[in-house]
């Protein structure tokens, strides 16, 4: 199941805000074993492996910034719908927004 129009916009614009807004939130660097990519809710930072995949996991943990209660699996849940429902056009412009501030 896919996220609609409407909730993916909403997710896509409050991402877009944080890389704008906080550009040192997110941190490209090597994790270790099969981490893909953290949150840490004490420095307010997202480390992402650039070897893995990069938009999947900033979606992941995002929604783990967004969403600090939430579980691991409703992460995971809500990770899959919004990656189902992304445009091109949206990824697209997460890329740029990453380029441009990282």
């Amino acid at each position: 199941m896919a996220y609609t129009k409407a909730q993916t916009y909403q997710f896509t614009k409050k991402l877009y805000q944080l890389l704008k807004t906080q550009p040192d939130t997110v941190i490209l660097k090597k994790l270790w074993g099969n981490c893909c990519g953290l949150y840490h809710p004490d420095t307010d930072t997202i480390d992402i492996d650039f070897r893995r995949g990069i938009i999947p996991t900033l979606v992941h943990e995002a929604l783990h910034k967004f969403h600090p209660n939430w579980s691991e699996t409703k992460v995971w849940e809500h990770e899959s719908k919004i990656m189902n429902s992304l445009t091109p056009r949206q990824v697209k412009n997460i890329i740029r927004m990453l380029a441009a501030y990282l």
